[in-house]
């Protein structure tokens, strides 16, 4: 991560905002693929892919509007895709932490993410 005085000084406020979020989303595409065993290509690729890596790509854009607060349009940017993609992922995810096993999984995610974030300066 760059430094806050050292990313703003380069890049200004805005677009440093945009690299770390870029990130960011980095991260949480690859934490994502490593728990699912799916190839981050799989989530970043254009197309929608076998189901497993849709629910992949959802769980990544789910992770990153909730537990990282980025926007519903920064997400989709980030992820190559639309919003209303991003909130209907989020809506999907909501809907499967009903099963305990989901449930389980998801907040294992959550808190590598919240350590990860504490790590560097963010979410104290």
């Amino acid at each position: 991560m760059i430094g806050l005085a050292h990313g703003v000084e380069r890049y200004g406020v805005g677009e440093f905002h945009r690299i770390e979020c870029e990130s960011a989303c980095r991260f949480v595409e690859a934490l994502v693929a490593t728990a699912l065993g799916i190839g981050v290509s799989a989530i970043r690729a254009g197309g929608r892919g076998s189901a497993a890596e849709a629910a992949a790509r959802q769980m990544a854009m789910y992770l990153a509007h909730v537990e990282l607060g980025l926007s519903l349009s920064r997400v989709g940017a980030s992820f190559g895709r639309d919003r209303t993609t991003v909130a209907h992922a989020c809506a999907r995810m909501e809907d499967r932490r009903d099963d305990p096993r989901f449930e389980r999984m998801i907040a294992c995610l959550e808190a590598a993410l919240h350590h990860w974030r504490r790590g560097h300066g963010a979410g104290e």
